[in-house]
């Protein structure tokens, strides 16, 4: 029989310089939604959640320019 397969890769911890080239990501909803809308807004966030926003308060006066800012 074959032997077990060989790990040929590493899980090194990025570096500071690293951490800070990896995007940033906003996921946020635009008018009047559903329920739906809302929990896939929540459900998409919580998947990406390392590199976005994922407890973000929307107001409905916000415009792109104040998640920028």
């Amino acid at each position: 029989m074959g032997h077990g397969r060989k790990k040929k890769r590493t899980h090194a911890v990025p570096s500071q310089e690293e951490i800070e080239k990896i995007p940033k990501t906003l996921v946020v909803k635009s008018g009047s939604v559903g329920r739906s809308v809302g929990a896939l807004v929540g459900d998409v966030r919580h998947v990406m959640e390392p590199n976005t926003a994922s407890k973000l308060k929307e107001r409905k006066t916000n415009k792109i320019k104040d998640y920028i800012a």
